[in-house]
């Protein structure tokens, strides 16, 4: 009669090999998922940055003449339909908050757009403004 199974030896050996490939397939696949995060993150502060810049392009005849150094926030931006209502930060899992400041100051007869974030507060979910935004000296507010 012939033997129609697999030894001992052979299943340990096939164990071991596939061992050896997980240990080599487990840190790359993570360190290619926390790479797609970190970009998905940068990704979003752009988008971030281009969403003030729009909102800066509808409202251009409300602006003043010469430099204007100014802010503003996250919910502003949402309310006025340049982004999501709910963005998740890939890296916290959170929710970016709704009174982070992106900064609008003139520099060579160009705006730049920095997002601070670090601001804006975690720890509690602050509302989106009733009202559009309406633009003033020091900042954008409803």
């Amino acid at each position: 009669m012939k033997n129609k199974g697999f030894t001992l030896a052979e299943l340990l050996g096939v164990i071991t090999l596939l061992a050896i490939v997980t240990l080599l397939v487990i840190p790359a696949v993570t360190k290619n998922v926390a790479r797609g995060k970190q970009n998905l993150h940068k990704t979003q502060i752009e988008n971030f940055k281009k969403a003030a810049a729009d909102w800066m392009a509808i409202h251009a005849l409300e602006l003043p003449e010469g430099d204007i150094n100014t802010s503003i926030t996250l919910g502003c931006l949402k309310i006025e339909g340049l982004l999501d209502t709910s963005i998740v930060d890939p890296i916290t899992g959170a929710e970016f908050p709704n009174d982070m400041v992106i900064s609008i100051e003139t520099e060579s007869n160009q705006f730049v757009y920095k997002v601070d974030e670090n601001s804006g507060t975690l720890d509690k979910e602050v509302p989106l403004p009733s009202n559009k935004c309406k633009f003033s000296n020091s900042a954008i507010s409803e």
